[in-house]
C-alpha cells in the first residue's frame, strides 16, 4: 500500500526572502490515492509589459506590483486539480477513466476563458500544465501535459517511469529560431507565436520536427497533448509527481536519492515549486 509522505508548495524564492507578496500559481490536490498537481502559465504584466526574471529585491517589487491579481492562471490550476481529483473519485481506475477525467477538468477551465477577449500577449487564455492518477495495487494510472513530471522509483531509486515534457519541443525550436536573431521574447509577435500558433497545435512542424506543445486552456483540442500511462507498481517503492520549480531536485541519481530521503530539502531554493510523494508502506 502506497502511503503520502510528502504534499508541499513553495513560493518563488526570492518573493519568500524579501516578504514580497505575489499570487501562487501552483495548485495541488490528494485524496488518499488520487493525486494531481498543476503549474498555471506564467502571463505578462498588466498591459503587456514583460520582464526578466527578478535578481534583485527591487526588480521582484517591480513585477509584483504589476502582475494581475489574483491570478487567473491560478484559477486555471485550481480547477484543474480539484476537478480531476472529485471527478476520479466516482469512477473506477483505468486509462479510459483518466483520460475522462481530466477531459472534464479541462472543459470546466473553458468556463473561465470563453467570454474573454484574447491577444495572446497581454490577454491570454488562463491554462495550466499538470500531472495527476490514480494508485492500486498493481498499477498507476496517469495524465501528464506541459512540464509538470510524475516519475516512479524503486527501492535504490532507480527510475521505473517519467512522463513525458513536451515543452521540449517547443524549447527546441526556440532555440533553433526564436533566439538566433528571427525575433526575441521581448517582442510581442513571438509571444503571439508561441502562444497563438504553437500551443495546443499538434500540427505545426519547423524543419520536420513537431514543436506545439499543450496547455490545459478548456480546448478541446489540448486533449491532443494529454498523455495517459498505466505503470507497473511491481517493483516500485517511491511515486513523487512535482511541478516544473522542483526538476533540480530530480536532475540526476544523486540529486533524486537526496530528495527521497529528504523531500522537505525543496524548501532550500527555486522558482515556485510543488511535490507530492508517496511511498510503499
Amino acid at each position: 500500500m502506497f502511503q503520502v509522505k510528502y504534499s508541499k508548495r513553495y513560493q518563488n524564492q526570492i518573493y519568500t526572502k524579501y516578504g514580497i507578496e505575489f499570487p501562487e500559481e501552483d495548485y495541488y490536490a490528494v485524496d488518499g490515492n488520487l493525486f494531481c498537481v498543476a503549474d498555471g502559465v506564467t502571463r505578462d504584466l498588466i498591459g503587456g509589459e514583460i520582464k526578466p526574471y527578478p535578481q534583485t529585491k527591487e526588480e521582484a517589487e517591480y513585477i509584483a506590483a504589476h502582475y494581475p491579481n489574483p491570478s487567473g492562471a491560478f484559477k486555471a490550476s485550481q480547477i484543474i486539480a480539484y476537478e480531476f481529483v472529485a471527478n476520479m473519485k466516482e469512477k473506477t481506475p483505468s486509462e479510459d477513466a483518466v483520460k475522462l477525467a481530466i477531459q472534464k477538468a479541462n472543459q470546466a477551465v473553458w468556463e473561465i476563458n470563453k467570454n474573454r477577449k484574447i491577444d495572446y500577449v497581454g490577454e491570454d487564455l488562463y491554462c495550466c500544465e499538470a500531472v495527476g492518477g490514480v494508485i492500486t495495487e498493481e498499477y498507476l494510472y496517469v495524465f501528464g501535459i506541459g512540464d509538470c513530471y510524475i516519475q516512479v522509483f524503486d527501492e535504490e531509486q532507480n527510475e521505473l517511469f517519467s512522463s513525458e515534457n513536451d515543452h521540449l519541443w517547443m524549447e527546441k525550436f526556440e532555440e533553433d529560431y526564436l533566439k538566433k536573431g528571427n525575433y526575441d521574447w521581448f517582442d510581442p509577435r513571438s509571444r503571439l507565436l508561441i502562444r497563438g500558433a504553437l500551443r495546443n497545435n499538434y500540427l505545426v512542424t519547423y524543419q520536420g520536427e513537431r514543436v506545439g506543445y499543450g496547455a490545459l486552456t478548456g480546448e478541446e483540442r489540448a486533449m491532443n497533448f494529454v498523455k495517459i500511462d498505466k505503470v507497473p507498481l511491481k517493483n516500485a517503492r517511491y511515486i513523487v509527481a512535482y511541478s516544473d520549480g522542483c526538476m533540480p531536485y530530480f536532475a540526476n541519481q544523486e540529486e533524486v536519492k537526496k530528495t527521497l530521503e529528504n523531500p522537505d530539502r525543496i524548501k532550500e531554493n527555486g522558482s515556485e515549486r510543488t511535490l507530492i510523494m508517496y511511498e510503499r508502506e
